[in-house]
């Protein structure tokens, strides 16, 4: 009898997590499943042990033995090139599975194209766990209790029944594949070896060809984690190893795939409508227009534009419809063969020329199916000013997305509103731009009371259950208005010395967003040059005599061309969902600078806060300084007319985490450059301040004092050296306290204030962080000589 399933587990060595895998396995198999095991060269006692398991189970299970190690890919194609199940699955050797979890992937393959709204067919299905990367990782998931587990699963699969989410990626930890996936595009791509990204690389061969991934939220197993992969490659960054190799893969087969069609669902829009297309044509390779039955001149306008490559006109009977005429437009973009298709409004101009579309069109993240936009609604038929509040202030969202098999627009306006969306596209595939939309429908009265007109007989009364919530917005007397700018743009500087492990993935999360990318490298040693010019020719390398990070940074500065400027380093991150907050913040003209608040993730405790200006307008009196610790903020004070505002938007900083001994070289080379710019010039208050904190992680603390301390008088309004005292002084007072308690007997009259006070600063007093050898010999603890 053919199989349903066909389980396959590669194991190499760790029997004791393949033993306990097995086990799980065994009593959660049904009977018309099959189990192939697949060992890549163990040396342990695997080997026997599984020949055992297979003879226990016969006909059910087949046995493939390696001479060496092929990896991750290689382990599991073998393992396929056998299976005869219609469900293939792969399953690590990590993973404890949980009853009916084989039925639930299934029951998701079967189910979610009826259940989710816009799901093509299923090909690809993965659990959810406390392990992993990415969106199948549950936020803080328990201890792993194995008496337990079984439990837990039936508890999250009652509370996340049929709870199915498209995803952008699957990890292969335990993933079911349908066999006619399989026979379409193959096994895993063995390039990727020992692993890494092979789940995320069979992900986009499926979605290429119609498949949906999706993720069965209800079904929980438990996945250890790295245990072979970390034991048989340590160097393989727990399977986020050949980022570049995954990057350079679909860079080259996706080259040259810049066909972008335009989709116009319209009605009655010949005031607008020609300026619109005109627009449009600078960028797009054609345009569709779907016309509702229109009753003005917008058909003639339609038809006689020459990039409008096919216009068809339409009078259903339900009347407008936005949803149903965005999926017909949808349809027919799709039938010119695009690679890329833009859903436009008659009344929308896309401020966007042709290189950028193609810069767009060719990302490097090959994930990114979808790219967002912001609009901007003019008031007044000037069209000087825009709408800044409200919802119409604030409007960004996705437009243009990339032509894949079985798209359809599932969701948006409802009950014939006009409006309407894109398809549905996973989480984690969509990405800002900071491209603006210019909206032209909206600049008379006369058009404003059109548009709500559309929702209701009286233009004065709450607008209807449904409406867009833009319709509030235009019933409201009280506006915010803005003038427009009329140049846009930010340019990304930043500075790098051997980045090469993180670099590929911060360009490559940014580059949708930015206009232009300046990187100066500052002497590297490994690949970070050469990944830099695959995202940007505006790279230059210089090097310095002496450690001066300003000077490197204000090179960058002179290669921008945009009209404001974005600096990070590449062990940064902005939320994505902040991006469009960074947008507009620059619609603002009397601001020339923005301060942000900066996360320093540590090692041993929570982040520790800091703040900095890093949007700034592209202006020559806005240049760095200081050769370490560099900062905008000098030249800021020696020019009182720039405006300086908080952005309300946080950065993520990761560079703390980086290897101690990494961190003790840093700190070494930061010390001495920090040494020679307070001999340069003793009056300025940061150098004296940054080598108190050198001097406080190395435990002087009296001398950090001293430096803590003038700093404070050399700068009456630097802040930060008065917070370093008083945590010094609450860190020296919450010990003499916890030593009074100590030593105070009970009943001793003195003993509930000690404990009272102890009490109140242990809460209040963050622990000390240390960085480099500092916080080694901490962990060492003391040697035997102390």
């Amino acid at each position: 009898m053919t199989p349903v399933y066909s389980v396959i587990v590669v194991t190499w060595n760790n029997l004791q997590y393949t033993a306990r895998c097995v086990d799980a396995l065994l009593r959660t198999l049904p009977s018309d499943a099959e189990v192939v095991f697949v060992d890549n060269g163990s040396e342990d006692g695997t080997p026997a042990y599984l020949t055992d398991v297979a003879r226990r189970l016969g006909d059910a299970a087949k046995t493939v033995f390696l001479d060496e190690n092929l990896g991750l890919a290689g382990g599991a194609n073998r393992g396929l090139e056998v299976a005869a199940g219609e469900y293939l699955v792969l399953l690590d050797n990590d993973v404890v599975v949980t009853p009916r979890w084989l039925e639930g992937l299934r029951e998701c393959m079967e189910e979610a194209p009826r259940a989710v709204p816009g799901a093509r067919r299923v090909g690809l299905v993965g659990p959810v766990t406390n392990s992993a990367r990415g969106p199948q990782k549950v936020q803080n998931p328990p201890p792993f209790q194995p008496e337990a587990l079984n439990e837990l699963a039936a508890e999250h699969r009652e509370a996340f029944r049929r709870r199915w989410a498209p995803s952008f990626a699957l990890s292969t930890f335990c993933l079911m594949m349908r066999r006619e996936v399989y026979a379409e595009i193959g096994g895993l791509d063995e390039r990727f070896f020992p692993v890494g990204h092979e789940g995320a690389d069979l992900a986009l061969r499926a979605q290429e060809r119609g498949f949906e991934c999706m993720i069965a939220s209800d079904v929980y197993v438990h996945h250890e984690g790295s245990a072979t992969l970390s034991k048989a490659f340590p160097g393989a960054q727990g399977g986020l190893g050949g980022a570049d190799l995954f990057f350079e893969k679909w860079r080259a087969r996706r080259a040259g795939k810049t066909r972008l069609v335009a989709a116009y669902p319209v009605r009655d829009a010949e005031a607008t409508l020609r300026e619109s297309l005109d627009a449009t044509a600078r960028f797009a390779d054609a345009i569709v227009v779907l016309d509702d039955g229109s009753t003005d001149g917008t058909g003639a306008i339609a038809r006689s534009h020459p990039a409008v490559a096919r216009y068809e006109r339409t009078e259903l009977p339900s009347g407008v419809d936005g949803r149903r005429d965005r999926d017909r437009a949808l349809q027919m973009a799709a039938e010119l063969s695009p690679d890329w298709i833009l859903a436009v409004d008659a009344d929308e101009v896309f401020e966007m020329d042709r290189a950028r579309a193609e810069r767009l069109m060719q990302l490097a993240d090959p994930h990114i199916k979808a790219l967002g936009f912001h609009w901007y609604t003019f008031w007044e038929p000037t069209r000087t000013y825009f709408r800044a509040d409200g919802a119409l202030g604030a409007m960004s969202g996705y437009r243009m997305y990339r032509n894949e098999p079985g798209l359809r627009v599932a969701r948006g306006a409802e009950g014939g509103l006009p409006g309407g969306g894109i398809p549905e596209m996973p989480d984690g595939c969509g990405r800002f731009t900071d491209v603006r939309v210019r909206r032209l429908g909206y600049d008379t009265e006369a058009s404003r009371q059109a548009r709500i007109a559309l929702h209701g007989p009286d233009p004065y009364t709450p607008p209807r259950v449904g409406a867009p919530p833009e319709l509030a917005d235009l019933a409201s007397n009280t506006v915010t208005l803005r003038r427009y700018a009329p140049a846009s743009g930010v340019s990304l500087c930043i500075i790098a010395r051997n980045e090469a492990e993180r670099l590929e993935r911060f360009l490559a999360f940014l580059e949708p967003f930015v206009d232009e990318i300046c990187i100066v490298d500052n002497g590297s040693d490994d690949a970070t040059v050469e990944i830099a010019r695959r995202f940007t020719d505006r790279v230059r390398v210089h090097r310095t005599d002496r450690l001066d990070l300003a000077e490197v940074r204000n090179v960058g500065l002179e290669m921008a061309t945009r009209p404001w400027i974005l600096s990070l380093d590449p062990d940064e991150e902005l939320a994505h969902w902040d991006l469009p907050r960074v947008v507009r913040l620059m619609d603002d003209l009397d601001v020339h600078a923005y301060s942000f608040e900066i996360a320093n993730h540590q090692k041993d405790g929570p982040p520790v806060m800091t703040i900095a200006v890093r949007l700034f307008r592209n202006d020559a009196r806005i240049r760095y300084g200081r050769a370490v610790h560099e900062t905008v903020q000098p030249s800021l004070d020696r020019h009182p007319e720039l405006v300086v505002r908080p952005a309300g938007v946080e950065i993520q900083h990761y560079g703390f985490l980086k290897d101690d001994g990494v961190m003790e070289e840093k700190l070494s080379r930061y010390l001495e450059a920090n040494q020679r710019m307070r001999e340069e010039d003793p009056a300025d208050p940061m150098p004296w301040y940054n080598e108190g904190l050198h001097l406080l992680n190395d435990g002087r603390d009296d001398e950090a004092i001293a430096f803590l301390e003038r700093a404070m008088v050399l700068g009456q309004r630097f802040l930060s050296p008065r917070s370093s005292l008083a945590q010094i002084y609450q860190h020296r007072a919450l010990a003499l306290w916890q030593s009074m308690v100590a030593e105070l007997p009970p009943g001793h009259p003195v003993r509930p204030t000690a404990e009272e006070s102890a009490a109140v600063l242990g809460r209040i007093t963050p622990a000390r962080m240390l960085v480099g050898q500092a916080r080694r010999r901490r962990l060492q603890g003391p040697s035997h000589g102390d």
